[in-house]
């Protein structure tokens, strides 16, 4: 489980330069299974009257991805930080988490969000609908339908009661389904059946 933050939220928006505006998270190391170009082009098509900020948490260089953000006038919209290593700082401040990748064999960002009762947009593809149950903590869209990611993130920006149930349920199913009491007996006991004990 993440680590609670050392500060609060308030003045982690205030470092940022968010006010109250709908927070989309995207944390990611940038490869190009990740597919930020779908990101981007997804958060453009965005068309809600609530104000939002997409932040994104970049464990590489996000220079590659500067022209895609001028080309969809996404600037305003955008804040970017690099190489962080307290994530959870972040996630406190998170409304809803957007993934967008090719391929995933368990999304482990998706499960902090849960942790922190942020709900999530993301593509259905590999291990995420093992851990997303969908329509229940968050929305699953097929890969590549930007039109589908933008519209179900849209309906979470404008409607905060539905944001705070699916993140409430989130958080539930990551604590009874993936927290280290659950998870790590369960790995003692595949290693116990691998020794033949």
């Amino acid at each position: 489980a993440p680590r609670p933050p050392r500060r609060p939220a308030r003045e982690v928006r205030r470092e940022l330069g968010i006010g109250d505006e709908v927070v989309l998270l995207h944390s990611s190391n940038l490869r190009p299974l990740k597919r930020i170009d779908l990101l981007l082009e997804a958060v453009s098509r965005i068309r809600s009257r609530t104000r939002f900020k997409l932040v994104i948490l970049a464990g590489g260089s996000f220079a590659p991805f500067a022209a895609d953000v001028r080309q969809l006038k996404l600037e305003d919209r955008l804040v970017v930080l690099e190489r962080i290593r307290d994530v959870e700082e972040y996630l406190q401040i998170a409304d809803v988490l957007l993934q967008t990748s090719e391929t995933e064999s368990f999304c482990l960002s998706i499960l902090e969000a849960m942790c922190f009762a942020c709900p999530c947009v993301s593509s259905r593809v590999g291990g995420i609908p093992e851990l997303v149950a969908d329509g229940v903590t968050g929305t699953l869209v097929p890969f590549g339908d930007v039109d589908a990611l933008a519209m179900a993130a849209q309906q979470l920006i404008e409607n905060p009661e539905k944001r705070g149930l699916m993140g409430r349920a989130g958080q539930q199913r990551a604590h009874e389904l993936f927290s280290p009491e659950v998870i790590v007996p369960r790995y003692e006991a595949l290693y116990r059946r691998l020794r033949g004990k």
